[in-house]
């Protein structure tokens, strides 16, 4: 597994915008303190930094147990200009999440920001059926990235009872968890609805339940409840899918 320094960069950029959309209504309670606002704005790209790389690295893994490549990537849109007739990549995803919080005055958080592209390298797949990557294991490699962030939960769960900072994190990563699962172009969530509709059903109710349940539960009684939701959802979901009657 790599990390290019472009993905590093864009992992940066990722983070601090992410942190810029959390700290928004930060920089002060009664009146402006630009000292709050940016120890608030800090503190929050140090968490949104561990956040987006741990998602980056968990997807890199999941790849290369498929003997595939991917890299980070922010969501973008192609557009080509005609008079160059050259193609240029307008980063859509960040440019919408900012021009929300700012019409919004903070008050509407939607993050799009993160997605990966992949690279074409057929000779890591040689002896297998398929050189290309097959939908569902695409599927698998996209899960990975929100998964990531429970086991963070998990983490930021027992670091609370060191500092109530930690809460703040927990709010950070639920909230990417659950924008990442939005079937939206380019984010894991498409690639999971598209790749496998039943995994991302039950993924889905998966992550909703154990962010719910995280904030008063323990980490132990989140997994085994989250789980049991998630597959008795998946299970009617199948049965309903399947045209058992």
């Amino acid at each position: 597994m790599e990390i290019s320094k472009k993905e590093i960069k864009l992992i940066f950029i990722a983070a601090f915008i992410a942190a810029l959309v959390f700290s928004f209504n930060e920089w002060g309670i009664e009146r402006f303190s630009f000292a709050v606002g940016v120890k608030n704005l800090f503190t929050a790209f140090i968490f949104a930094l561990i956040i987006y790389s741990v998602h980056s690295i968990s997807q890199k893994l999941a790849a290369d147990h498929y003997e595939y490549k991917i890299e980070f990537s922010l969501v973008e849109m192609k557009r080509r200009i005609n008079s160059t007739r050259k193609i240029i990549n307008i980063p859509i995803g960040p440019i919408i999440t900012i021009l929300l919080i700012l019409i919004s005055n903070g008050k509407f958080i939607f993050l799009v920001l993160n997605s990966y592209k992949h690279i074409i390298q057929k000779e890591f797949r040689i002896g297998r059926r398929w050189t290309n990557i097959k939908e569902f294991e695409d599927a698998q490699i996209a899960l990975s990235g929100p998964l990531s962030q429970v086991f963070l939960l998990i983490v930021f769960k027992l670091l609370l009872a060191l500092s109530p900072i930690f809460e703040r994190a927990m709010f950070m990563s639920s909230t990417i968890a659950i924008f990442s699962m939005l079937p939206f172009p380019q984010i894991d969530g498409s690639k999971i609805f598209f790749g496998s509709r039943a995994l991302y059903v039950t993924s889905l109710i998966f992550i909703i339940a154990f962010i719910i349940l995280i904030f008063y539960l323990s980490a132990l009684q989140t997994i085994i409840l989250a789980l049991i939701f998630s597959l008795a959802i998946g299970i009617i979901y199948l049965y309903k899918t399947s045209g058992i009657k």
